[in-house]
């Protein structure tokens, strides 16, 4: 089976470097959340953000028929709410706990503040501006990206962040049942597309989601 690399690529963590991250998660107060937890709620107000730790989070929006379709999987590096911390703002998708979670709580100002203290202020624009870029190819994906991408990227997203330590990294904790609902697509879509996946040997044999050939399944999200 394949090893891969951490995404540090796109991480705030990466960004402003592990001296002020090391800094960062001092800041704030410690949160943990169990596994299916909402750590933010689509709708709420902002005026703080969270600095995710440990573990892995999913980003949920809802859909007009009250389906919570998933949008994309983040892990540890990554800053949650930011995109709605002041006060005034509302919070534009819910995000849920799939591992047990731990986080930074800090309150809008306390946040500015490190940022102004380090420097850090157009490390941030430019972490959020990417985010934006990202959350707007992942509104085009769900209209036309073919359904084998679309599930081949969400289950290499899921290994990619899986946290150090995992017994089984390259299991995907979804039944088909709870992909097909997050991705909005068909139980027989899915399995059909998961089939498809396993005759290639991205995917490894049997009834549990297990990633045979990372490499394999990232060209088929990319495709």
């Amino acid at each position: 089976m394949d090893t891969f690399e951490q995404p540090d690529h796109e991480t705030f963590a990466a960004r402003i470097g592990p001296q002020a991250w090391r800094i960062l998660l001092t800041t704030g107060d410690l949160r943990s959340y169990n596994p299916g937890r909402a750590l933010l709620r689509q709708g709420d107000p902002g005026g703080f953000v969270l600095v995710l730790e440990s573990g892995r989070v999913k980003v949920l929006a809802g859909a007009e028929d009250g389906a919570q379709l998933m949008l994309t999987v983040r892990g540890a590096g990554h800053l949650l709410g930011e995109l709605a911390g002041d006060a005034e703002g509302r919070r534009t998708a819910t995000i849920e706990a799939i591992d047990q979670c731990t986080a930074r709580y800090l309150a809008l100002p306390a946040f500015e503040r490190f940022l102004t203290a380090n420097d850090l202020t157009a490390a941030f624009r430019g972490y959020v501006t990417g985010k934006f870029d990202q959350a707007v190819t992942r509104q085009v994906d769900l209209a036309h990206r073919l359904a084998v991408r679309r599930i081949a990227q969400l289950l290499f997203d899921m290994v990619r962040f899986a946290p150090p330590g995992l017994a089984d990294p390259l299991r995907v904790p979804f039944t088909q049942e709870e992909l097909a609902a997050s991705l909005g697509m068909s139980r027989s879509t899915v399995t059909d597309q998961l089939a498809k996946l396993r005759r290639s040997g991205a995917l490894g044999p049997g009834p549990q989601l297990v990633v045979a050939d990372l490499t394999r399944l990232r060209e088929w999200a990319e495709a």
